[in-house]
C-alpha cells in the first residue's frame, strides 16, 4: 500500500510503495474513440452536437493518490508519514491519437482549458486536500508511455515543496516591497526584452532568468492573478490559447518531449498566513519544461540543473521557429 513519507532534511514528501503498472490491451489505445470500455466511468465529458465526446476526464486506473484512502497522519520516531489520500484523474484532451497540442485548434484548446478549470475548482472544494496540480507529459522522454494526448490532475493532502518555496519567496517579496514578485519579474522581462519569446495583450511568454532546462518557457498573465481556475474572461482565455499554441509549435521543433505544468495558489491556510492573503502576492503561471535523457518526469526543483544554453540564447532560437 502506497503512503507519503516526509524527508526531514529537505522537507519533501515522497510517495513510497507505489506499484506502477501499465493497464492496456495489446495493440489498443485506451484513450481512442471506441475503446472507452478500457477506462473507468468518466467524471466529466464535453460532447459535440452529435453526442461524440471531445474531452474526457476519468479516475486514473493506477492512481498515485486515492480518494478512498485516509489521511492517517502518524509518526515513526522523528519521521512523519500519512496515507496517499487525494485524487488522480486523467484528462483525454482530444479524440485524435496523433494530434499533439501544437496541432490543436483554438477551440480545442479552449475546451481543454475549461476542463482544467472545472476539475481544479471541483477538487478544491474538498477541504482535506491542499493543492491541485495539473500537468501533461508529451513524449517518452517526459515519461508518457501513451502517445494519445492526455493530462494528469493530482489533488494532494500536502503542498509540494517547490510550490511552498514559491509561496514563501513571493510572500517575502511582498512584505518587503508591497508588490507582487511575478509582476515585477514580467515588467522587467518586457522592458529588457532579452528573454521574451512572444506576448499579446493578456500574457507574456519568456525563458526564465535561471532556466533549469534548455528552452524552458513560462507563460504568465500580464495582469495580477493568483487563481488559474478563476480566469473566466473569454478574451483572456483566447489570448492564453493563442500564446500557448504558438509556443508549443516552436518548442516541438526543438524538443521531442516536454512537461507542461500549471502553478496556481494552494488552498492551505497556514501557508497563506493570517496577516496576508495569498491572492495579493501569488501569481499563477504555466511552465513548459522540455525534457531530455538527463531529466525525469518526477524530478523538478530538487537537483542542481546544468543547462547547455543560456535563457537569452533559448529565447532568440525560439523566436526564429515558425509558430
Amino acid at each position: 500500500m502506497a503512503e507519503l513519507r516526509k524527508d526531514p532534511i529537505s522537507g519533501n514528501w515522497v510517495v513510497v510503495g507505489y506499484g506502477f503498472h501499465k493497464n492496456e490491451v495489446a495493440g489498443l489505445c485506451p484513450f481512442c474513440p471506441g475503446n472507452e470500455h478500457l477506462t473507468p466511468t468518466p467524471i466529466r465529458e464535453y460532447k459535440d452536437s452529435d453526442g461524440n465526446w471531445l474531452v474526457r476526464c476519468f479516475p486514473a486506473t493506477n492512481p498515485i493518490f486515492m480518494v478512498e484512502s485516509e489521511e492517517n497522519k502518524r509518526a515513526e520516531g522523528l519521521y512523519d508519514k500519512m496515507g496517499n489520500m487525494g485524487a488522480h484523474e486523467i484528462i483525454v484532451e482530444n479524440r485524435m491519437h496523433t494530434k499533439t497540442m501544437s496541432m490543436f485548434t483554438a477551440q480545442e484548446f479552449l475546451s481543454l482549458l475549461d476542463m482544467y478549470q472545472e476539475r481544479t475548482n471541483d477538487l478544491k472544494r474538498n477541504t482535506r486536500l491542499k493543492y491541485v496540480q495539473i500537468f501533461k507529459n508529451h513524449g517518452e522522454l517526459a515519461g508518457s508511455y501513451i502517445s494519445h494526448p492526455h493530462s494528469h490532475v493530482l489533488s494532494t493532502p500536502m503542498v509540494p515543496t517547490g510550490i511552498v518555496r514559491e509561496v514563501e519567496n513571493t510572500r517575502a517579496h511582498f512584505i518587503k516591497k508591497e508588490r507582487c514578485l511575478m509582476c515585477d519579474i514580467i515588467n522587467q522581462e518586457i522592458r529588457q526584452g532579452k528573454r521574451v519569446v512572444s506576448m499579446n495583450k493578456s500574457f507574456v511568454a519568456f525563458c526564465p532568468f535561471a532556466s533549469r532546462f534548455s528552452y524552458e518557457t513560462w507563460v504568465v498573465p500580464r495582469f495580477h492573478s493568483a487563481y488559474f481556475e478563476a480566469s473566466r474572461e473569454e478574451d483572456v482565455k483566447q489570448d492564453l490559447a493563442a500564446l500557448v499554441l504558438d509556443l508549443t509549435k516552436r518548442i516541438e521543433q526543438l524538443a521531442n518531449a516536454y512537461t507542461m505544468e500549471i502553478h496556481t495558489v494552494p488552498t492551505i491556510p497556514e501557508i497563506q498566513g493570517e496577516d496576508l492573503r495569498a491572492a495579493d502576492y501569488y501569481h499563477w503561471h504555466l511552465e513548459i519544461l522540455p525534457r531530455n535523457f538527463r531529466s525525469s518526469k518526477y524530478v523538478r526543483e530538487n537537483e542542481l540543473h546544468v543547462v547547455p544554453i543560456t535563457p537569452e540564447q533559448a529565447a532568440d532560437t525560439l523566436k526564429l521557429q515558425q509558430g
